[in-house]
């Protein structure tokens, strides 16, 4: 079904247009090379090897490619500067279906680094003794409910968290319209909480312990510090939604993997990128079976076996014991008991 619902969401991707007469042979269609990167990144395998799941899939007849391309083909695609584009707005789309059970809720917004497979330069190994992974940082926007990515920004290791607040906000009501949006302190500003209002999301975002109720030309900031320094409990019971998107994040990194493995800095982007969109489509498949949310694609019929289907293979151990000792002696006519037995009784 992971196949089906990619497939089905690749379908917009506009094809590049090639002149009449051009020589060489065509190109791989885009649609062909995100299935192929995304299903790389879903399988945690190297190209060759993912390549050759791809070849298995097809010589099966289950395969939905007509052509398995070469297996560079998602590093070509990861280097390509508009690969970034597509996969934010795949992310989106990939969350659409479950925009009805994130409607009127909350947004939670946070980041988190993923390690990549290269170290530091040279000069700073031969000068300096620790060695460091370089980090890539993913500014994501979850929806509460469901846990799904509703928006996604990446940048470098040092990337700040409060210039990424609004873009992410703007990303997620494009699709979805909540209520209100949680985030730590590294989001705090006037500006972030002014534009929250302004998109008609109320914001819960907790004070440093030096703010003042100064407004700075901020509408929102007083009246919010107030709202947590008197009413902290009230504040504390929204706020708290706030770690689902770690758990979000840490749901990513255990099941697809946290180390990137691009060695590019702008593929490393673009293949966390495509581990989002991976992500997404797993908890559209979840959400399917779960609420029932119509995905376009038929679901598989699932035939849970039933508790008793075990038993009938493999019955229980106190059905048919084993013989021991005693039992055994018991026939034979001897009376001594086996040593197990005669240890329990001296205790």
């Amino acid at each position: 079904m992971f196949d089906a619902l990619l497939w089905d969401l690749l379908e917009g991707i506009p094809e590049r247009l090639r002149p009449v007469g051009s020589p060489g042979r065509p190109p791989i269609p885009l649609r062909t090379q995100f299935y192929y990167a995304v299903r790389k990144v879903h399988s945690m395998e190297s190209s060759r090897r993912a390549r050759g799941l791809l070849l298995t899939t097809h010589a099966a007849g289950k395969g939905l490619l007509p052509r398995v391309p070469s297996y560079n083909t998602p590093s070509r695609l990861f280097l390509a500067p508009t690969t970034p584009v597509f996969l934010t707005v795949l992310i989106r789309r990939s969350a659409l279906p479950l925009c009805e059970l994130e409607e009127g809720g909350t947004v939670a917004i946070d980041s988190s680094g993923f390690c990549t497979t290269c170290r530091g330069a040279w000069c700073t190994e031969r000068h300096d003794p620790r060695r460091t992974h370089r980090w890539v940082k993913a500014h994501l926007s979850i929806g509460t409910k469901t846990h799904v990515v509703l928006d996604a920004r990446v940048t470098g290791e040092n990337g700040a968290d409060a210039p990424e607040f609004l873009p992410l906000l703007h990303g997620t009501t494009a699709g979805v319209r909540p209520s209100r949006v949680v985030a730590d302190k590294a989001y705090l500003s006037r500006d972030n909480l002014d534009g929250s209002a302004d998109l008609g999301l109320d914001p819960y975002i907790p004070f440093r312990s030096n703010s003042t109720p100064k407004s700075g030309g901020s509408r929102l900031w007083r009246q919010k510090y107030l709202e947590f320094q008197l009413h902290r409990e009230e504040f504390e019971s929204r706020y708290r939604l706030r770690s689902n998107v770690e758990a979000t994040i840490s749901a990513i990194k255990r099941k697809l993997g946290e180390p990137l493995l691009s060695k590019d800095p702008q593929a490393r982007m673009n293949e966390l990128l495509a581990k989002l969109l991976a992500y997404n489509i797993g908890v559209v498949i979840h959400e399917a079976y779960e609420h029932h949310v119509e995905t376009g694609v038929p679901l598989p019929d699932l035939e849970r076996p039933r508790a008793d289907v075990g038993w009938e293979r493999n019955p229980p151990m106190n059905q048919n014991p084993s013989p021991d000792r005693s039992c055994r002696s018991q026939e034979t006519g001897d009376s001594r008991e086996s040593p197990r037995l005669n240890q329990n009784s001296s205790d």
